[in-house]
Order: structure tokens, then C-alpha cells, then sequence
């Protein structure tokens, strides 16, 4: 028998009187069951859609109230505070408000489009630069923003407009305006704060009074004329105006006769334009299928027509129910008992990353369906998980005394103390501001002669390909473009014998520089190393949880600046942005010039001779055990 099981979401359950909607279907044949689904879930949302209108009206009228009674309030205060000016009224104080609000708004969109636009941000604002604390930057489909070129316009106009005083804000405006447009009411959450909390009013960033508050800020800030602008300034912004709108995708149709898409279809749609091989091994395309089936289990829904945005909103509400790594007798269950046993046996919760994983996925897939005009909108769009976000915080460098208790610790002075892959991994990170995984990817025949420098060769894999009885599982990736790149050997690394070292992988066949390592069935080598290298920081007394062995790259960064190691070969050997255009156009410094900052680093609290006596000892004994393997690499 088949059932029709729907969870209520949680602002109607007061009014439902029941936390989920569950009815027989009265049918054992599925194509029945099919059918009497569909019609049985057109009702539950005609209920949602009545409920919503008694609603909307109440919630307009108090959203509006706060609104102006919160923005009168900011522009009096910022009155008060200029009462010192004679000239300084009510209109120049409700100006000051909605250009501060623009210009945040503004600042907080670039950095979220990562790479360079945000690293441009944090200078202009900021005065500093640190792209660790930024994603890589990609297009967005279904985002306010969803192009470079979008993006790059959105810049340029910001550096033509807000640099004369006689057009400050307009071009802060369009960024307004464009989460207007997307209905991206997440991007103005820190405003409808300020401006509720103004009002004396205190609401969470959620739900439907927070839409409506959100939706009239973004108005107001869109349409916002302000006082310090010429006569006739619709002249000049007209065509700006209209450029930007027209980067904004347009709203498709899908055709009446168009046959009916599940998720399945959406799902391997998205697979294909995103070049992942369905019979291989990908972590991204295996948690968005998680995500998928949970949602279809959640929701009883698989044709993406069906699905709302109150759907997704539903289900990402109980997605954040479900237990975290719960033991096998409690993972087995469907999900909706998953959930009634967490919340009997209060037990931990999914995280909000993990529900923000799920939010990605549903709307990374659904973008492609939008894009192939399945659907007329995305109904995940805009939508945002509340602490899901990356922070930037987790990561602290290691102090002068960390280093020095790594570097003294047998860890590294004793050769029996610990694996030499692992040894020459920690030697490695220091010195060239390297990501430590990008070590474990390093092959024989990329530490190459340039000139007179040995340099480490950081490359992509265009292909797959088989390496004796082996599949490499996917190819090596980078994280960014400018991580492909080519970075002298540090003179104290040389000194170790690290060139020695890889001669000898060399001469034992290896076709890795650090051959022993074991990649998981998604192909990342450091995966498994990490843990390893990571206890053995915090069995020499580093535990303070936001220091990592990636920490070493933060170190990395400082120490160069205490050397004055200029910011652009920073920027070239870590496999960072420059902020600079014309550094970019220019390929960056050559390997001499780089060769010459790199050897500046020296770590001053570590005495390096005894490590260097160790890696000595350890290639003896190798050299000893290695016998050559006629191959070819």
C-alpha cells in the first residue's frame, strides 16, 4: 500500500494541528499511487497557498511600518550625530544612511564572488589583503551576479562613479538593485536587522515579515535618489542603468507540451555539464546525490515542475533535523523516523555547512534545469543557510615558538621518528607557502632545471589515463588557475637533498614524488596523511583548535612580509590573485627573481641544521634499499 507523507513546514503547524500530513493512498499499484500522489500534493499546497493569503496583507502593513519608522529613526540619529553642521537635515541624513547601506552591501557581494573582485574589495576597504579568507571565484546561474562580465562591469562602474563625489552611490545602487531583481533576500539580512532594530522591533532573518522587511530595504536603497546628485543625472545613469540589467538572466517558459523532468534527469544533466564521468569516482556529483534522494524522500516529490520554493524552504527545515553520524540501527531508518529518534534521543543535528551542502546541491541542479528551460525559475535561488557560510576564522598561523616545536621535535630530528614521505611533506610546507596537499600530487618529472633554478612544477591533468595496473581516478586539479604555476626550491630544502630524494624515486620507479602515499576512492593523496601529520602537531603540544598543519601557509605569508619579500611574488608562489591588472597581463615575476625572494625565508626561532642532518640520514639508509626498476616515467 502506498502512502502520501508530507512534512508540515513549521510556521503552519500551529494552525494545521500537526507536524506532518499522512494519508493512505489506498492503492498497491504504483501508477495509481503515482497519480493520486500528484493531486494529493496540488491540495496541500492550495492549503499552503490559502494560508499564505490570510497572511500577506497583516505582514505588508508591519513590514512597512518598520520600515519607515526604522529608517526615520537612522536618519535622525545620523542627524544628531552632525548637529555641528548647520546645513546637515534630515534628507542629507537619510542619504548618509543609504549610502553606508550600499556601500556594505556592495563590499560583501565582491567578496563573495571571491578571487580577484574580492581581493579588490578588501584593499579599497580594508587596506590589506588575505585571499585565504575568500573562495575561488566562479560564475553563479542563478545569483544576482551571474557572469564575470556582470562583474567585471559592476567594478569598473564602482571606480568611474564612486570616486566623484557628484555620482557617490549610483553605482552602489545597481547592486541593490540586481538582489532586487533575484529576490536575493539573504544579501540585505545585516540591514533589516539594523533598520528592525531601529524600529524597536527584533525578528529572526527568516520567513515571511524578514521577506517583507528585506524586499522593501532593497526597494528603497534601489530607488533611492540622492540629494548631492547634478540636475539631470538620469542622463548619465540611463545607460549604465540599463547595461547592468541586461546581464540579469531573463525569465524562461517552459513549452506547455515540454515532458515531465525528475530530479534524476535534472541531476544527471547537471553531471554532464559539469564534465563529471558517471562511472567514476567524484565527491561533489556523491553528496548531491545524498542530497537529491533525501529531498525526493522529504518531500514525496521527483518532478522538478512540482517543486516551490516553499518546498525547498520546508525541506531544508527538516533536512536540519536529521541526526549527525548517527550508529547503523538509526541510519537505516526512513528519514522521517531519523528524525523523531534524534529528537527523542537528543542527539547532534546536521550542521548548517552540511544543510548549506544540501541547499547547493538542489540549487546547483535546478540551475541547470532553469538553463535547459525545464523550469521557469529556480526555486532555490536566493536562498541561504544561516551559518553555513565560510567565516575565514578557522585557520590561525603558527606562532615563532609552534614552528620551533615542530621543527626540534624527534618528529623531525630523529630518521626513525616518523615515514619520510611524511617528513619531506612538513619540510616542504614552510618554506614555499604551498597548499600542503599540492606536495602529494607533485610527479618525478615536474622538479625540473630552469636556468640555473630546480623548481617545483604545480600542474593540472587534462585527461585520465591508466599508470601501470592502476586508474588514476580522476585527474589532478587545482584549486585555482593561478595554482598552476612554477615555484623555486627553497636553498635550506636543496641543502636537505630533496633533489636526492626525488632521484631516487626516480631510480625505484615511482611514478609519484611520494609514491607511498594511498588516495581515497576520489583521488586525493593528502587526505589520509593529514590526520597523520596533524596528531603528530598536537602530540608535540599545539592544541589550539584553530591551528592546522595548513596554518604553515598563513606563517608562510607573514613570514615573507617580516622579510619583505614583495606581495606580488607572494602572490605568484602561493597561487593567489593579484589584485594588480597590470601584474596579470605581465605573467608575474620570472623564476630568478622569485628564487631570489624565496630564499629570504629562514624561520628565525628554528635551527635548521639538525633537520637537515636528519633528511641526510634518511636518504643514506633509502639509498641503501633501493634497487633500480627499468621503466619509463
Amino acid at each position: 500500500m502506498f502512502w502520501f507523507r508530507m512534512s508540515v513546514p513549521e510556521r503552519y503547524r500551529a494552525r494545521v494541528g500537526k507536524r506532518e500530513w499522512k494519508e493512505s493512498l489506498g492503492t498497491s499499484v504504483e501508477a495509481e499511487a503515482r497519480a493520486l500522489h500528484a493531486q494529493k500534493l496540488v491540495e496541500v499546497h492550495d492549503l499552503i497557498r490559502r494560508l499564505d493569503a490570510t497572511d500577506t496583507v497583516a505582514v505588508d502593513d508591519e513590514a512597512e511600518k518598520i520600515v519607515s519608522a526604522g529608517f526615520d529613526a537612522l536618519a535622525r540619529s545620523n542627524v544628531k550625530s552632525h548637529e555641528i553642521a548647520a546645513d546637515y537635515d534630515l534628507t542629507r541624513g537619510l542619504d548618509h544612511v543609504c549610502f553606508t547601506m550600499l556601500k556594505m552591501m556592495s563590499f560583501r557581494a565582491r567578496l563573495d564572488w571571491g578571487g580577484s573582485y574580492a581581493a579588490k574589495a578588501q584593499e579599497e576597504a580594508l587596506g590589506e589583503v588575505d585571499e585565504d579568507l575568500w573562495p575561488v571565484e566562479q560564475p553563479d546561474p542563478v545569483g544576482a551576479f551571474p557572469t564575470f562580465a556582470h562583474r567585471d562591469a559592476v567594478t569598473l562602474n564602482i571606480d568611474l562613479f564612486e570616486s566623484n563625489s557628484l555620482f557617490k552611490g549610483a553605482a552602489f545602487r545597481e547592486v541593490a538593485r540586481a538582489h532586487l531583481l533575484t529576490r536575493d533576500w539573504k544579501a540585505v539580512e545585516i540591514e533589516a536587522t539594523i533598520v528592525a532594530q531601529a524600529a524597536g522591533i527584533v525578528f529572526k532573518p527568516r520567513g515571511p515579515l524578514f521577506e517583507a522587511v528585506a524586499e522593501r530595504i532593497l526597494r528603497r536603497l534601489a530607488e533611492h535618489r540622492f540629494s548631492h546628485w547634478p540636475t539631470g543625472v538620469e542622463k548619465v545613469l540611463l545607460p549604465m542603468m540599463t547595461a547592468m540589467a541586461n546581464h540579469l538572466p531573463a525569465p524562461a517558459i517552459a513549452g506547455a507540451s515540454a515532458p515531465a523532468r525528475t530530479l534524476n534527469d535534472a541531476f544527471a544533466a547537471w553531471q554532464k555539464h559539469n564534465g563529471i564521468d558517471p562511472e567514476l569516482p567524484d565527491k561533489t556529483s556523491d553528496e548531491w546525490k545524498v542530497a537529491l534522494d533525501r529531498f525526493r524522500e522529504l518531500t514525496g516529490t521527483d518532478d522538478i515542475s512540482a517543486i516551490s520554493r516553499k518546498m525547498v524552504k520546508s525541506f531544508l527545515e527538516d533536512v536540519a533535523q536529521l541526526p549527525s553520524r548517527p550508529k547503523k540501527a538509526v541510519g537505516e531508518l526512513p528519514l522521517r523516523e531519523q528524525i523523531s529518534a534524534a529528537r527523542a534521543a537528543k542527539l547532534p543535528t546536521l550542521s548548517p555547512p552540511t544543510v548549506g551542502k544540501h541547499l547547493a546541491a538542489i540549487r546547483s541542479v535546478l540551475a541547470v534545469a532553469f538553463d535547459k528551460e525545464w523550469i521557469a525559475a529556480n526555486p532555490a535561488a536566493g536562498l541561504a543557510v544561516t551559518g553555513a557560510k565560510h567565516t575565514g576564522t578557522e585557520r590561525d598561523h603558527f606562532s615563532d615558538e609552534d614552528l620551533r616545536k615542530i621543527y626540534t621535535a624527534p618528529l623531525m630530528t630523529n630518521p626513525e621518528a616518523c615515514s619520510d614521505t611524511m617528513f619531506w611533506i612538513l619540510l616542504l610546507a614552510p618554506f614555499h607557502g604551498s597548499r600542503p596537499g599540492e606536495h602529494c600530487k607533485l610527479k618525478p618529472h615536474e622538479i625540473v632545471r630552469e636556468g640555473e633554478e630546480w623548481v617545483m612544477r604545480f600542474r593540472t591533468d587534462s585527461r585520465q589515463r591508466r599508470v601501470s595496473d592502476a586508474l588514476e581516478t580522476r585527474p589532478r586539479r587545482q584549486k585555482t588557475l593561478q595554482s598552476v604555476r612554477d615555484v623555486p626550491l627553497h636553498w635550506i630544502v636543496i641543502e636537505a637533498g630533496f633533489l636526492d630524494w626525488v632521484a631516487l624515486q626516480i631510480q625505484r620507479g615511482e611514478h609519484w614524488v611520494f609514491g607511498d602515499l594511498e588516495a581515497d576512492k576520489y583521488g586525493d593523496r593528502y587526505k589520509y596523511l593529514s590526520s597523520e601529520i596533524n596528531d603528530a602537531i598536537r602530540a608535540v603540544g599545539i592544541d589550539d583548535p584553530d591551528k592546522a598543519f595548513y596554518s604553515t601557509r598563513h606563517s608562510w605569508r607573514r613570514e615573507g612580509r617580516r622579510r619583505r619579500v614583495p606581495e606580488h611574488d607572494l602572490d605568484q608562489m602561493a597561487g593567489h590573485a593579484s589584485t594588480n591588472v597590470g601584474r596579470k597581463y605581465g605573467q608575474g615575476s620570472p623564476i630568478d627573481t622569485l628564487k631570489e625572494s624565496i630564499d629570504r625565508f629562514e624561520f628565525r626561532s628554528v635551527p635548521w641544521d639538525a633537520v637537515v642532518a636528519c633528511a641526510h640520514q634518511r636518504l643514506v639508509r633509502l639509498a641503501r634499499a633501493t634497487l633500480p626498476v627499468p621503466r619509463d616515467i
